[in-house]
């Protein structure tokens, strides 16, 4: 609008200066420019209004899932089914915060009679779970740039979706730290050995067995079956490939921001690092989150099972739900490791697993500023440690 009343004002400035020359220098000549500036305005509207129906705008995002750091484009499809060439078409987007935009939010183009042509704006994705383009307006001016017009077959706030994929860091978490600190009813490294024997077939009779890594349990090593293989092979006995770990995703829904997003990104990535660590050790985990208002539960058994959670958190976005724990683990005596978003002044959800569960181990961000608010928590840093609260 602020645009329109401009250039409105610089017409009617240069109608002035042709009715100066009218009046003051040369009448004719000064009467030729004004019925000019007119005739001009008025085939301008004219030539805009005939042609503002067969402008076609299309509107996608280049690709529908990437990584962090991937770039795509938003791209904005002109057609002009006609044989007169439109005139400069404005396109306004605005990007999630999940996006950096690498150009200005508005690009302006036209299209030839009979023509295609297509707006491009750049964008890299720099924080995941489900990001979003909104098309804020796209406007066609008449051919003096003085008046703007929606085009009506073009969809007003048009919201384009795409998944951004967490990372999943290669770094090891400090998984003696977890298996001490979140006070679990039991310690498998202290139990004896079980008799019980591996249904899965390792080649190695009546067991399933891994490399000593160091810090592994001395009572675990298969000598006999090392010696053998001439490498020190640790058993997994049945009652180990058990032992698994019970997570919970706490992510209450907040506004979008840098510093939220940022947040997010150190839990959910910090919560893929830790479920990969323990699979080098062996053990498997259970992994409870929150999508589309309703809880989903993840068994992390290999490798691929984190891959596939790493696709499922692609497109997560925070959710309201009626239970803040699900409800398998409600009156359930398994201890949880609580992986929160919460942030100062938005930690209701984490409050209250507190209060239900007061031996949970909460792993905060250190982006939160999250208050104490159980002396079981710790923070996760910026490069996936995990310090004391």
């Amino acid at each position: 609008m602020r645009k329109t009343v401009s250039s409105l004002i610089s017409y009617i400035g240069c109608i002035g200066v042709a009715l100066f020359v009218t009046f003051i220098v040369d009448g004719t000549i000064g009467m030729m420019l004004t019925y000019a500036l007119i005739i001009a305005l008025v085939v301008s509207l004219i030539m805009t209004l005939s042609v503002i129906r067969f402008i076609g705008v299309q509107s996608v995002l280049s690709h529908s899932a990437v990584s962090k750091g991937d770039r795509l484009f938003c791209e904005i499809r002109l057609t002009n089914t006609s044989f007169l060439p439109a005139p400069i078409i404005e396109v306004e987007i605005e990007p999630s915060a999940h996006f950096s935009l690498e150009s200005e939010s508005v690009l302006k183009g036209s299209v030839s009679g009979k023509g295609i042509n297509t707006l491009k704006f750049p964008l890299t994705a720099i924080h995941s779970g489900k990001s979003s383009v909104k098309i804020k307006s796209v406007k066609l001016t008449d051919y003096l740039g003085i008046f703007s017009f929606r085009l009506k077959n073009a969809v007003g706030d048009e919201v384009l979706s795409a998944a951004v994929y967490p990372d999943i860091p290669p770094v090891s978490v400090q998984t003696n730290l977890i298996k001490t600190s979140a006070q679990f009813m039991a310690n498998d490294d202290e139990e004896e050995e079980s008799d019980e024997s591996s249904s899965v077939p390792t080649g190695l009779a009546g067991y399933d067995h891994r490399e000593y890594i160091a810090g592994d349990p001395i009572k675990r090593i298969n000598w006999k079956a090392s010696s053998k293989r001439d490498v020190l092979l640790v058993r997994l006995d049945e009652k180990i490939k058990g032992s698994g770990r019970t997570f919970l995703l706490d992510c209450p829904v907040t506004n979008e921001d840098e510093v939220s997003l940022t947040v997010r990104d150190n839990i959910i990535e910090g919560s893929l690092a830790l479920l990969n660590s323990l699979l080098v050790e062996g053990r498997d985990a259970v992994f409870h989150f929150c999508k589309q208002g309703l809880w989903m539960t993840a068994e992390i058994r290999t490798d691929a099972d984190v891959f596939i959670l790493q696709e499922e958190l692609a497109d997560f976005e925070p959710c309201e739900s009626v239970q803040v724990i699900p409800e398998e683990l409600r009156g359930s005596s398994k201890s949880l490791i609580c992986f929160t978003s919460a942030m100062n002044g938005n930690l209701a959800s984490a409050e209250q697993i507190i209060s239900q569960y007061p031996n949970t181990m909460i792993i905060s961000s250190y982006a939160s500023s999250l208050p104490v608010i159980t002396s079981n928590q710790w923070v996760l840093s910026e490069g996936f440690e995990l310090n004391k609260a």
